[in-house]
């Protein structure tokens, strides 16, 4: 009898501790009634991380509107530790934080990665830095969004497919180990308030069927939201000039192969001004009504890339305010009540 008393008591705490971690696991939830998240990255200047509460406002101010969730980027090579201050600067705005776990030792882009690799962080080697994150989202118990590796199917981060060996040595399956390795040592540590997104590019580069965004996606059982990025040309020196909805009409079948049970979101939007082969305000009107319309997907949200930066002397202007008349615009069509400015969280 004794012993099954123990028993009882061992089981009890079991049950206990399943209770309480289900309780914790807060998950961004897709808005009601076909409304949109409206985000924003709003120009948090440096290597995408300088994350401030000026720099917020300011943004909020141009658009008139508050922003759902805020995009920052953690660089493994400056350290891994959990960005507590970050966070809790944009939860104190309101808003919900947006983690992008990028694996890399540079900024250089189109040069395979050596100490931060899928391989390494297959075998370990990063278990310990990891976990301490983990432990540390788990007690701060702020709701967080997170994503590793975006736009893997391109061709230009250390991660990516085609900078892994692709097709020869099955790089997606790499990827998607990787994800799945970091996902589970989260999933272990009870850091249940993270909703995991997965985030490739409109356009895969090169567009052959082994890079695929579906060949490297984790599986519905790890990733809570899909998510891309789709932007018109960076700056006036390129050659071309397609519109938001023929961008999307050609690539959008890629993206729907990815799952049929998951919300999808555009994670990074945004076109240059000043090309010479059309106007930004142009293009932003017909991404707002493809967007509105559903015509291709279900969007569930959308994050604004607000950012200028230096192409080799060329600017990419991307900023809402890159003209008076780009910034009146860019008011007038987010002011639409569908986008919604406060997530939904749910319990799981």
């Amino acid at each position: 009898m004794k012993y099954f008393i123990y028993f009882l008591i061992v089981i009890l705490i079991v049950l206990a501790t399943i209770i309480f971690n289900t309780k914790k696991s807060l998950k961004v939830a897709p808005p009601p009634n076909n409304q949109i998240y409206f985000s924003a990255f709003p120009d948090l200047e440096g290597e995408e991380d300088i994350v401030t509460k000026e720099r917020i406002q300011n943004f909020e101010k141009l658009s008139q509107k508050k922003i759902a969730w805020i995009p920052f980027s953690q660089h493994w090579f400056k350290g891994l530790k959990y960005p507590k201050q970050s966070i809790h600067t944009i939860h104190d705005m309101g808003a919900t934080p947006y983690v992008r776990f990028l694996p890399r030792s540079t900024l250089k882009e189109h040069q395979k990665e050596i100490t931060y690799s899928l391989d390494n962080i297959n075998s370990g080697m990063f278990d310990k830095q990891l976990k301490a994150w983990a432990k540390e989202a788990k007690a701060d118990a702020i709701p967080i969004i997170m994503d590793f590796g975006l736009e893997m199917n391109g061709d230009w981060f250390g991660w990516s497919g085609v900078l892994n060996g692709g097709k020869a040595s099955d790089a997606p399956k790499k990827y998607r180990q990787a994800y799945r390795h970091i996902i589970d040592l989260f999933r272990n540590e009870g850091a249940n308030n993270i909703t995991w997104f997965f985030h490739p590019t409109i356009r895969t580069e090169p567009n052959e069927e082994w890079n695929k965004p579906k060949n490297y996606y984790p599986g519905d059982d790890y990733i809570d939201w899909i998510g891309i990025s789709i932007y018109g040309p960076f700056h006036p020196a390129e050659n071309y000039w397609d519109s938001f909805d023929e961008i999307l009409e050609h690539n959008y079948k890629d993206i729907l192969e990815i799952s049929n049970k998951k919300p999808f979101a555009i994670l990074e939007l945004g076109v240059t001004d000043h090309h010479p082969l059309g106007k930004k305000t142009k293009w932003l009107k017909d991404a707002f009504k493809t967007i509105l319309s559903h015509k291709y997907i279900n969007f569930k949200a959308i994050t604004y890339w607000h950012e200028n930066w230096d192409n080799d002397g060329i600017l990419t202007s991307l900023r809402i305010d890159s003209s008076a008349e780009t910034l009146s615009t860019f008011r007038e069509l987010i002011k639409n009540r569908t986008f919604i400015s406060k997530v939904k969280l749910s319990e799981h």
